[in-house]
């Protein structure tokens, strides 16, 4: 006669087991980020900016929003660059972080958390501007 208490051990070792090739398996094939570059810029947009990590040449096609909004340009460098140039920040993003997501076109999606920073415009009257207007 063989007791429960035994069966529950060896499912429970055996699930264990499972999990442990499983995360052995999305450390080699995972996607991972490590840092945006510039992170951060004008509100204008236009700006390249390189994403860092790795996994990224498996990801297929892209789609990148920073804030919201679609990044223009996306690409796959290599396995572990990825580069885009971001959008125009709306105004009331203007001075926070902003998550960055990466979309792929089998319907993964990655957020990174206040990825990017977009500036805030300058104002008429600061001394950038001025020491412009006098040049």
């Amino acid at each position: 006669m063989v007791r429960s208490g035994n069966v529950r051990l060896g499912m429970w070792v055996a699930g264990l087991a499972g999990l442990l090739l499983a995360a052995e398996g999305c450390k080699k094939e995972g996607v991972f980020f490590h840092s945006i570059n510039p992170d951060s810029g004008r509100p204008s947009g236009g700006q390249e900016v390189r994403i860092r990590g790795s996994g990224f040449r498996n990801l297929g096609g892209l789609e990148v929003r920073i804030g919201g909004k679609v990044a223009t340009n996306v690409g796959v460098v290599d396995d572990e660059t990825m580069q885009l140039t971001t959008p125009e920040c709306r105004e009331a993003d203007q001075g926070h972080r902003l998550d960055v997501f990466v979309l792929t076109n089998e319907g993964r999606s990655y957020r990174i958390p206040e990825g990017f920073l977009c500036n805030r415009s300058e104002q008429p009257g600061t001394p950038n501007n001025e020491l412009q207007r006098r040049l």
